[in-house]
Order: structure tokens, then C-alpha cells, then sequence
């Protein structure tokens, strides 16, 4: 997923206060039917929860929006535990339920309710002023429109059947099982038997032209667009299959049972939705300038969708990992010199946010999930993929990637999980590493004074502020044109090298290769 803007986001860091995790709740299915109307945004839904209780010593807890003052929330009509009327409150946006259930085993939840979505699935009109209705889910808002256990670490598979009228089109994560009409209702019937996290499960109900762009590894891959524009989101979205080819040669098999690319109405830049990627309606030009959201977004259907992290301060292992991995698909298809300047722009981002706020990446003190969309989750998450790609060599890095990926399938970890998958496979021991560039905040800041005199350099450097432990890659240009290449070994505040050559030093290049994350300060 990709902000969409500043303005966005200062909106939401405002609202946003995500749930807890329900431990004593695990679902196993959602299955969720929705009437929706173009006479009201009232929805309608009737759903049914397969799930089992952990903890009978506690009341069993679902999320789903209550109502507030605007009368907009759901109002439940009627609820069902295995069968029977239980005793229950809906408050909070929570629905308390009582259970006389001692030992865990699968339990039935049927559930129905309407009312006005506050938030989740957002009913509105499109730049086009065309009536659209689309999921948007992240990070905890999918209980505004369907009953859930609202967190990332409960995965569950889910199937839709929506009611919806006959002109519009209907996408969702899974296989379209059906299509059926009766009068002028269309109900499509979804289904994925693969485990998801309530924050990318969706649907899209709206006027859309689908194009068939093939098979990739088995996986049919569509792109859906308006029709007004659809030329040129088409022509955007036509990157995708190559994309996609890309990442599983370098991770692992895809996992979904399908890719839709849809245009939508989605807050963010992009979301990826499990099998369903959601991209701004102004995202898609048809000048191919969003080939790097669309990679970002085709990476999270490995990390962020699959595996997944165990609590959102872990969120770099979704973000950090689309972002170093798209510019992995950058250093592959468009060459070093592009790779570079990206791995720069990053470090720049990253220098100049933590100018304003420091936080160390893997930050347990966010008063909002939407605080977390920043520089450190993204940027300084990939730069981190990035140094300890050059820490335990192109090999192991890859390796580590894809070992990481075949354990956490279909499941979540946090960070310690995959720092062992990096110590297992490189060999070294990388805490002090992770310790350095996850949980302490800031970034190296290096003053860094050199002097050559015939084949004399020196070279002084001085660490402001927190110390780290770096490693400072150089280039040396001797006057003949041959060069070497040094690399400074600093774990002081003030460190002093003084190298003699065999030919004379013409000037150096700090950091020529783009290694480290660093700021060069006077």
C-alpha cells in the first residue's frame, strides 16, 4: 500500500486508533451476502462466522461498527450462536456475546445487520460522478460493513454473494463461482479458500471494462478500469503480467487465484488487496508512469498478504519489503544507475523525516496505525533490506527472502522470525544489526574531512549525535586512472585513517555504490 497524499494522511493520523488483537478468537470462514442499492447508501448483510473460542472465561468478541450520532454504523437485527438467541450487546463497535461453550471447537455465528457504512466500504461517485462502492479496508476499518475479528494476525478465508444492480460489475478477492440475475439484481458469488487478513479482504461494485491479459504461471491476470478512461488505465496496467513473472521467479509461486488491477476510488495510492490490487482512479495515465506502484503492489501479495506481520509495529516487513523489492524490480529491468538514484531518493526521504520525528522502525509507541505510514515503515524498512543485502552478500539475501517467505505463508511473524531466517542462512550473527538499524532510532551522521598529499590520504571522520556502527564504503581515483576500493571500519565518534599508496591519490567517492544510510553533515 502507497499513501496517496499528505493531505490524506494528516486527516487520518487524527481518526485512526486501531483495535487489539482479540486473542481468544480464531476464524476460520466469512461468509458474507450484501444487498447494495442506488437508492440509499444503506447496505444490508447477512453473514455467517465459522470460528472457535479460545478463552471461555471470556466473552466472545466481534468488531462491527456501531451506531453513532450521524445514524450512520450498523444496527443488528438479528444474531444466532450456534443456533440459538444468546444474550449480547453491541457497543463500542464490538458485539459482546455470552457463551456457555467450555472447550474450544468450531462454533456458528450468523449474523444480520444493516445501515450506512461509516467507513470500509466507501459508497460514493467516482471522478466520472459514477456511483461506485468499494472496500477499503486498511488497516482495521473492514468492521465498519461486515462483522470480524478486525486484526492482522486472525486470517481466514471468506466468500461474498453480492446483491447489487444489474449495470454495475462486481470484483472481489477469490474465483467468481457465479454469476446469476433475477430481475434487475445481479449477485455475484466470490469465494477464496486461501487465508486472509481482514485488512485486504474486498469487494468493488462500479461500472467497469475488464481486458483479459493472460495467463502468468497459471494465474489469469485482468486489469478493470472505468470506461471513460479505460485506454489509458489499460495501457498502465498492461505492465502487470511482466511484473508478476518477475516476482515469482524471485520469491516464490503465486498465491491468490487470480490478479484484477482495478481503478477505484481507494484513499491510497495503491492497496493490495489479496488478488484484487485497488489503484487511485488518478493513478492510471496512460504514461506507464505508475510501473513502480505496480510493483509495489504485486509485491505485497508475498509480504503483507501471505506472510504477514504479527502486529502492526512490524509493518516494515510488508512496506519496507515492497519498497526495497521495487527497487529490486528496478535494478533488474532498468539498470544499476536507475537503482542508485532510487536507493538515494529514499535516503533522503528518510533524512528529512527524521528531522521532524525519530522513531526507531519497529516503533511499539504509534498512537495511530495511520502514524506508521511514513518514512521509517517504507524507505528506511527497504534501506534496511538493502544493507543487509550488502552485510551477507547478494546470495544469502536472496536466499533469506525466499526462506522467510516459504516458512510464514499463509501466515505472520514478526521481526526476530525473520532476523533467525537471515542468521540460519548467512551463517553470522546479526543482532547487533538488527538491534542497530530497527530498534534504535536515527541514522549515522557523519562529518567527513579528507587530505591527500601525493600517495598519502587521510581521512577523518567524526559521528554526530547517536553512535553507530558503519561500515563506509570509498572509492580512491589515483592520478594514473586505476582506483581501489576501501571500505572504513567506524564504531567511534572520532575515527582517524591514514593509507599510503604505491601511486598518487587523485580524489575520492564516498559511498559510490549507494551502501549505506548515512547523512553527511558539516
Amino acid at each position: 500500500m502507497k499513501p496517496q497524499g499528505l493531505l490524506h494522511l494528516l486527516f487520518f493520523l487524527s481518526t485512526f486508533i486501531g483495535f487489539s488483537q482479540i486473542p481468544q478468537i480464531d476464524v476460520a470462514h466469512y461468509k458474507i451476502e450484501i444487498d447494495l442499492s442506488d437508492e440509499s447508501d444503506q447496505i444490508k448483510v447477512d453473514e455467517e462466522i465459522k470460528f472457535v473460542h479460545l478463552d471461555s472465561n471470556q466473552p466472545i468478541v466481534f468488531n462491527l461498527a456501531s451506531r453513532d450520532e450521524s445514524k450512520k454504523g450498523m444496527h443488528i437485527d438479528a444474531l444466532k450462536l450456534n443456533g440459538k438467541t444468546p444474550i449480547f450487546r453491541h457497543e463500542n463497535d464490538s458485539i459482546y456475546i455470552d457463551s456457555d461453550i467450555q472447550k474450544p471447537k468450531t462454533q456458528t455465528l450468523k449474523i444480520s445487520f444493516s445501515g450506512v457504512p461509516k467507513d470500509g466500504l466507501i459508497i460514493g461517485k467516482n471522478k466520472y460522478k459514477s456511483r461506485t462502492f468499494f472496500g477499503d479496508n486498511w488497516p482495521t476499518r473492514a468492521h465498519n460493513w461486515f462483522a470480524c475479528n478486525d486484526h492482522l494476525s486472525d486470517k481466514a478465508t471468506v466468500e461474498y454473494l453480492v446483491h447489487a444492480p444489474k449495470n454495475y460489475e462486481v470484483v472481489a478477492n477469490g474465483k467468481l463461482l457465479s454469476v446469476k440475475k433475477k430481475k434487475n439484481i445481479r449477485t455475484h458469488h466470490y469465494s477464496s479458500n486461501i487465508l486472509l487478513p481482514t485488512k485486504v479482504m474486498v469487494i468493488g461494485v462500479a461500472d467497469l471494462l475488464y481486458e483479459e491479459l493472460g495467463m502468468i504461471e497459471g494465474t489469469p491476470v485482468r486489469s478493470c478500469a472505468y470506461p471513460k478512461n479505460h485506454k489509458d488505465a489499460f495501457y498502465d496496467l498492461s505492465l502487470a503480467p511482466s511484473i508478476l513473472e518477475f516476482y515469482i521467479n524471485y520469491i516464490a509461486p503465486y498465491e491468490y487465484d487470480k490478479l484484477d488491477n482495478v481503478q477505484s476510488t481507494t484513499r491510497f495510492g495503491g492497496m493490495e488487496n489479496a488478488g484484487c490490487i485497488f489503484y487511485d482512479e488518478d493513478a492510471l495515465s496512460g504514461q506507464q508512469s505508475s510501473e513502480n506502484l505496480i510493483a509495489h503492489e504485486i509485491v505485497h501479495q508475498w509480504f503483507g498478504n501471505s506472510a504477514t506481520e504479527k502486529d502492526w509495529c512490524h509493518l516494515w516487513l510488508s512496506e519496507g519489503f515492497a519498497t526495497y523489492l521495487t527497487n529490486v524490480y528496478i535494478e533488474q529491468t532498468k539498470g544499476q544507475e536507475a537503482f542508485q538514484e532510487q536507493l538515494k531518493q529514499d535516503r533522503n526521504r528518510i533524512v528529512s523525516f527524521e528531522k521532524r520525528y525519530k522513531a526507531p522502525v519497529v516503533d511499539t509507541a504509534y498512537s495511530s496505525l495511520m502514524d506508521l505510514l511514513n518514512p521509517n515503515s517504507y524507505q528506511k524498512g527497504g534501506w534496511v533490506l538493502h544493507m543487509l543485502r550488502n552485510e551477507i552478500g547478494d546470495e544469502s539475501f536472496h536466499q533469506t527472502i525466499r526462506s522467510y517467505y516459504k516458512k510464514y505463508r499463509l501466515s505472520n511473524a514478526d521481526t526476530r522470525d525473520f532476523q533467525l531466517i537471515a542468521e540460519e542462512v548467512s551463517g553470522a550473527d546479526l543482532q547487533w544489526f538488527f538491534d542497530q538499524w530497527l530498534y534504535k532510532k536515527g541514522h549515522p551522521k557523519l562529518n567527513i574531512e579528507t587530505e591527500i598529499h601525493e600517495t598519502v590520504l587521510t581521512i577523518s571522520v567524526s559521528q554526530l549525535d547517536d553512535l553507530f556502527k558503519v561500515k563506509l564504503p570509498i572509492k580512491v581515483h589515483f592520478k594514473d586512472g586505476t582506483n581501489t576500493l576501501e571500505s572504513l571500519y567506524i564504531n567511534n565518534h572520532q575515527t582517524r585513517f591514514k593509507m599510503k599508496y604505491n601511486a598518487l591519490v587523485d580524489s575520492i567517492e564516498i559511498d559510490p555504490d549507494i551502501q549505506l544510510l548515512y547523512e553527511a553533515v558539516r
